[in-house]
């Protein structure tokens, strides 16, 4: 086994991504080149090198226009792992957003907490993974009469694909739910969910929108911002319809309604993530509106 000092910590580029994919693969990921080109366009990620083995760890950040940024894609080769690869690259990425004045957030596994935690990072939203691996032969959302009142009240928004003219709006109202303008990443979703992406309208105002976007084994629903679960639901009924398995969707734990009705339509639990920033317990954004996040490596 080479030693830490034979390995170079260099910028990812393009050429990498064999080598990026081939990291991603090994950890049972579901990031594609596509994602990996989403960082070296928007944002920046590192990478150590082996001269004997190529690319052995990675890591990326992604800022945003309104004083934070993410932290993702932190991957170590097995034959790597236990060496403070990951450790390295983090304080690299850290380093990266406090010196550019911002805020260093992500979504942590229960393992990476542990790491974290530690570092500084501060508990913020709870997160859960959902995968459908089957599409449910029947059945649906059995909720309390309270519930099933707030979902008759949304069968007056015409949930419908998404449209050129919406753009606008689903901008404004991702702005509110995330703290910020993201208008770059989200036109990226946008072209790899044309398939499935949709609105809800009422009365011309928009009430809510579903992006998401292919991956290595699952297609990933997120991000999906709404006015209320009755709105999330519907969103996600319609394009988890028009998707084959396997999908995730990683959703707000605060939002019960919309985890019954996960569970009730073939979605099972995979793994918790809790939302972490640096110094910080306030988070950036409105967790009323978010019912699901773009994905932990893109906030």
């Amino acid at each position: 086994m080479a030693s830490t000092e034979s390995l170079q910590e260099t910028a990812l580029e393009p050429g990498d991504l064999e080598g990026a994919q081939a990291l991603v693969a090994q950890s049972g990921w579901n990031q594609v080149k596509a994602d990996w080109s989403i960082f070296l366009e928007l944002g920046r990620a590192f990478a150590m090198k082996s001269a004997g083995e190529g690319l052995v760890a990675t890591a990326a950040v992604l800022p945003y226009p309104s004083g934070f940024g993410w932290i993702s894609m932190v991957l170590v080769d097995e034959a790597h792992r236990r060496r403070g690869l990951a450790k390295r690259l983090l304080a690299r990425c850290i380093d990266e957003l406090k010196s550019a004045g911002m805020v260093p957030v992500l979504d942590a596994t229960p393992a990476g907490r542990k790491v974290y935690g530690p570092l500084g990072f501060r508990d913020g939203w709870p997160i859960q993974r959902w995968r459908r691996i089957e599409r449910p032969g029947s059945g649906g959302l059995r909720s309390s009469r309270a519930k099933e009142a707030q979902f008759q009240d949304a069968r007056s928004r015409q949930v419908r694909p998404l449209e050129d003219g919406d753009w606008p709006g689903v901008l404004a109202l991702d702005a509110r739910a995330f703290g910020c303008d993201r208008a770059a990443l989200l036109e990226r979703l946008r072209e790899r969910s044309r398939a499935f992406a949709c609105v809800a309208v009422e009365g011309g105002r928009l009430a809510g929108f579903l992006l998401g976007r292919d991956g290595r084994i699952a297609t990933q629903l997120g991000p999906i911002v709404a006015e209320d679960e009755a709105t999330a639901v519907a969103l996600t009924a319609r394009a988890a319809a028009s998707v084959p398995s396997p999908v995730i969707v990683d959703a707000l734990e605060r939002h019960e309604t919309f985890a019954a009705w996960l569970a009730a339509n073939g979605f099972g639990r995979e793994r918790p993530y809790t939302r972490m920033a640096l110094g910080q317990e306030r988070l950036f954004g409105d967790p009323a509106r978010t019912f699901a996040i773009a994905g932990p490596e893109l906030g």
